[in-house]
């Protein structure tokens, strides 16, 4: 066994790590591998290793990245990719092989890049990475090269001939240049290689290039004449799955042993959703056409990295079609699939599958098994190939010996009780007076014996099949067999008789089998699995140190005989045993027509009931288990059928699917109509379109399948919702004194109580599952200051009144934000009950949509300076009186609004819903800032909103609505005086003259009119005082 170690240490002196090759003997032993002396001689007769050279460096080199044999007695190749030259200014990874002789001694060294042009470094051939993949074949080497001009790749054939003197000197290789190579940059062709005489009786050289075109291709080369480069490009095959990186490995094998070789191609990387990893088969003709047909695909687990390595077997079974095992390394901790060859290609299913936890490796663990493999030897000479199988994660390799196969050949007799089975009839030939179908046959195996053997023998209907749970069978002695077993398993005994010129031995068995009742698929065949097994010790645990137990002591049956599946077919009026139907379906609906075509509109509340209607047709031959399927909105329920014949019934599957049977067998021109009735009313109010989904199939093969039919419909919610508004009571009064907000104890304080109705109606027809009134609520007085006067002080948190209930959302400042308690010992009769013939009451108006304040009021506000007061307007009644009001509302902006709004659930049709609003008139307001007007109007204002989300359509005309609430000045604060007789005022006028000229009289007795004035001259001023104060002398 020739194993590389990438990473081992390398007997060379002054190297680490870079990659060694060992020879390991085929015993029992786990550590009796020895390295094979590669690096360190000069020439094929240097004694001594020596050291890497100035100009090398060693050290990561991995070799034994490739190790090729040519096959026994000749030579061997190994390569490290990774190797390096270097000089002054420069580092050049371009790669080395070495072939070792047939015993493995030192031959020559292969560095197909040395010596080439470098001066742009990786844009030629500074990087070659030459025996990245390699072969050995008819004493000629093949090097993969991926590296060279900007990672292009390709390949170069050498010949290693003996024969120096005659071999051909000439390095071959595939085209470069920008212009001439078949792949673009870092395409990395000669990841992998192989050859074989693909087009002919000459040559041709395969290489992969993993990540050419996205995808990965492959491009097959072949010489053009001796000496001349480049190779030619014969043909180029790309994969289908972008990043699946095909051609990362390549083999081939001559699968349909028609003596061309077949090309088998992995891509690792290939994924879906239940798949990772593909091979592809390239089966070749005699016409050398490796693309004439879609090549065969073998799939893995996700994430397994099925193809990351290939491998041909050889014949491993010893039937003339050479045979292939598959790596799928991340497949739990790894698993080999082996196919086998046939004459009609690879078989697809895998004939066995060697999984790294079913190895007997005496507790050593192993990982990344089938990592690498190599295969087609035969390593212990008992005529079958052997399989090794690397795990690199563990550093180790798993050798797989093939055990000799004996050959049987089985059989089912006679064929003719198999066909043409008749469901109808009760009994069969070996039982008549069953009562069930029944049918017989004989499982049968031949052998050629030259010692007694013991078989298990096992028959299975059915349930082998993958995801087929049950079997519409059962074997049995006798139709009355209450356990039924659809599995019989036996043992049976092969005599030998040496008496027997040729020693074939023929046994067997006997099988009953019945049809299950009432079985709906009487068309599929009646599938079966045959099995025999040898029965005999299996193979020693081996020992480390014991001899290696012989293998041709423990043979196995030949596996495609060993293993076989037959069928029994039933009875049917088709020319062959399938018959070829074609479906056809008419479906509509009964609703309303939509806009576009093929569509139907769905009115909530005018339509009680969804009806599809469908008229199914077969225009082919009969359809066996033919059967009705419709997909439907979980939100609809399905809640009856109507049939036009009393063998069709409908019976849901599931939540959303409904299943009909329309006949068993469904014959030619008799169509079968069926209608579904579906219940509406669980629809989500979100939801604004269904779609049913019908289509139909049987057991029979379809001539021209109908694509589904798809049905779309259009959930129109139509519900008429108005809102009107009342007022309890419809005209208060307000007067008295002027109280402010410390005096206040109680809310019959504040003043007058107030509520404010809003009805909200439902006209239908649908329901309505929720909506918003708005509401917009005068709580002040508007003026030029932060806080207004009070107006109507909410003393109660809204309500809402209805069937489907409702809530008010509101901030908790809002109301009663003075924290006022009713006055104790008196007891308020609620407003409804003191009620007053009601009026009308404010059009519905479309103002402009209200910003919504976040504020909430201040329980307690400062002494405000001079306020704005809402002027009065004047107007003349029909009496011609002028009189004075005041409008408070928002729209106005005369008076402060807090918003809030009310949810309303489940409106039913023909329903209404109330929201009650309670509040009372601040009276001290209106006393102190309208004392004189006639009234005071103050408006509240709500509006309805219906969520987007439920779509649905109605008139928004009456969505709004205002409440006024009309407080007049209180009577007794305006009597006026009554009007004063005019003979009173004119006796007072009289008397007041009178009392007038007596007071003049008096005072004129008095001399008042008499006195003495001053003179207001000098003169006078001067006599006055010598009068007073005597003579006057200077």
């Amino acid at each position: 066994l020739l194993v590389g170690a990438p990473l081992g240490k390398n007997l060379q002196p002054g190297t680490n790590h870079s990659g060694a090759l060992y020879r390991c003997p085929v015993t029992t032993n786990y550590n009796d591998c020895e390295q094979v002396v590669t690096d360190g001689k000069r020439t094929v007769d240097s004694k001594n290793l020596m050291p890497p050279g100035d100009d090398e460096i060693k050290d990561g080199q991995w070799l034994g990245v490739t190790v090729r044999s040519m096959g026994p007695g000749k030579k061997v190749m190994v390569c490290a990719h990774r190797y390096m030259r270097k000089g002054f200014d420069y580092q050049w990874g371009q790669g080395l092989c070495y072939t070792l002789s047939q015993f493995l001694d030192y031959d020559e060294t292969w560095e197909p890049c040395k010596g080439r042009p470098t001066n742009r470094a990786h844009e030629q051939y500074g990087y070659c990475q030459a025996g990245t993949s390699g072969l050995l074949l008819d004493d000629t080497a093949v090097i993969g090269t991926p590296g060279p001009y900007t990672w292009r790749g390709t390949v170069f054939v050498i010949s290693v001939s003996e024969n120096f003197l005659n071999r051909d000197k000439t390095i071959y290789h595939g085209p470069l240049l920008e212009h001439e190579s078949p792949v673009d940059k870092y395409s990395y062709l000669g990841m992998s290689v192989t050859a074989g005489q693909f087009f002919g009786n000459k040559s041709a050289y395969a290489a992969g290039a993993p990540r050419a075109n996205g995808t990965g291709q492959v491009v097959i080369f072949t010489k053009k004449r001796p000496t001349e480069n480049p190779m030619d490009v014969q043909l180029i095959l790309s994969g289908e799955q972008f990043a699946s990186s095909f051609g990362y490995e390549l083999t081939n094998a001559d699968i349909n042993g028609d003596g061309f070789p077949d090309l088998i191609v992995g891509a690792p990387f290939f994924f879906s959703r239940e798949e990772g990893g593909a091979v592809y088969i390239y089966t070749n003709n005699k016409n050398h056409c490796l693309d004439c047909k879609k090549p065969l695909r073998l799939t893995g687990k996700p994430e397994s990295r099925f193809g990351f390595a290939i491998t041909n077997l050889g014949d491993l079974n010893s039937d003339g079609y050479e045979d292939i095992a598959v790596g799928a390394p991340y497949e739990g901790n790894g698993a080999v699939y082996v196919y086998l060859g046939s004459a009609q290609g690879l078989i697809p299913e895998p004939s066995q599958i060697l999984y790294a936890e079913d190895l007997r490796t005496n507790g050593i663990p192993i990982t990344t098994f089938g990592y690498s493999l190599s295969g087609g030897l035969d390593l212990d000479q008992n005529g079958y190939p052997d399989l090794m199988i690397g795990a690199y994660d563990v550093d180790a390799v798993v050798l797989l010996r093939a055990r000799p196969i004996i050959n049987i050949v089985t059989s089912v007799e006679p064929s003719a009780n198999l066909q043409n089975i008749d469901p109808s009839r009760i009994g069969c030939a070996k039982n008549p007076y069953a009562n069930h179908t029944c049918f017989s046959f004989a499982a049968c195996v031949t052998m050629k014996l030259t010692t007694n053997l013991t078989l298990n023998y096992s028959i299975e209907a059915e349930t082998f099949q993958s995801g087929r749970k049950f079997s519409r069978v059962w074997f049995g002695g006798h139709d009355g067999d209450k356990k039924q077993p659809h599995i019989v398993r036996k043992r049976i005994e092969m005599k030998f008789d040496p008496l027997r010129r040729r020693g074939d031995v023929k046994r067997c068995e006997t099988e009953m089998v019945y049809i299950k009742e009432n079985q709906r698929d009487i068309q599929s065949p009646i599938k079966f699995q045959l099995k025999y097994e040898l029965v005999q010790k299996e193979p020693p645990r081996l020992v480390p140190g014991q001899p290696l137990p012989d293998i041709d002591n423990y043979p196995v049956l030949n596996q495609q005989e060993a293993a076989k599946t037959f069928q029994a077919t039933f009875q049917n009026d088709c020319a062959d045993e399938i018959c070829i139907s074609q479906l056809y379906l008419e479906t509509y609906l009964l609703l309303p027509s939509g806009r576009r075509p093929n569509t139907w509109e769905l009115i909530m509340g005018e339509q009680e009931a969804v009806r599809l209607n469908v008229t199914a047709h077969n225009n082919g031959e009969s359809a066996y288990d033919a059967w009705l399927f419709v997909s439907h909105p979980a939100s609809l329920n399905y809640t009856a059928h109507k049939t036009d014949s009393k063998h069709m019934s409908c019976t849901p599957h599931n939540k959303t699917l409904i299943k009909c049977n329309i006949g068993n067998p469904f014959k030619q021109g008799a169509p079968a109509n069926i209608q579904l009735r579906f219940d509406p009313k669980g629809l989500a109010d979100t939801e604004s379109q269904l779609e049913f989904v019908v289509f139909a199939n049987s057991t029979s093969k379809e001539l021209d399948p109908q694509a589904p039919s798809t049905l779309h419909t259009s959930v129109i919610r139509r519900a008429e919702i108005s809102v009107t508004g009342s007022v309890d009571p419809d005209h208060v009064y307000y007067g008295g004194v002027v109280r402010g907000e410390s005096a206040m104890e109680h809310l019959d304080d504040i003043g007058e109580r107030v509520m404010h109705t809003y009805h909200i109606f439902n006209q239908g027809p649908w329901k309505v599952g929720s909506l918003e009134v708005h509401i917009e609520w005068p709580f002040q007085v508007a003026n030029n200051k932060p806080q207004g006067k009070w107006l109507l002080y909410l003393e109660d948190r809204p309500t809402v009144e209805g069937q489907g209930g409702g809530e008010c959302f509101i901030a908790h400042g809002h109301v009663n934000p003075l924290n006022l308690t009713r006055r104790p010992g008196v007891e308020e009769l609620p407003l409804e009950s003191l009620r007053l013939p009601s009026r009308p009451l404010a059009a519905t108006l479309e103002p402009p949509e209200p910003t919504w304040e976040s504020d909430h009021p201040q329980t307690r506000r400062r002494r405000r300076d001079v306020e704005m007061v809402v002027r009065a307007e004047s107007y003349v009644d029909k009496d011609g009186n002028k009189h004075e009001l005041v409008n408070m509302n928002c729209l106005l902006g005369t008076a402060k609004c807090l918003k809030f709004y009310c949810v309303v659930f489940n409106l039913r049709r023909n329903h209404e819903a109330t929201v009650r609003i309670r509040a009372r008139l601040w009276n001290s307001t209106l006393v102190e800032d309208y004392p004189n007007v006639y009234s005071v109007n103050i408006k509240s204002r709500a509006k309805m909103h219906l969520p987007p989300g439920l779509m649905i359509l109605q008139n928004p005309d009456d969505d709004e609505a205002q409440v006024e609430t009309v407080a007049y000045r209180d009577p007794l604060d305006q009597q006026e005086p009554e009007p004063v007789p005019i003979w009173i005022i004119i006796v007072a006028v009289v008397a007041g003259l009178l009392l007038l000229i007596l007071i003049t009289l008096v005072l004129w007795r008095l001399g008042f009119f008499k006195r003495r004035r001053p003179d207001p001259t000098l003169s006078g001023n001067l006599e006055k005082h010598r009068d007073e104060n005597g003579d006057y002398s200077s």
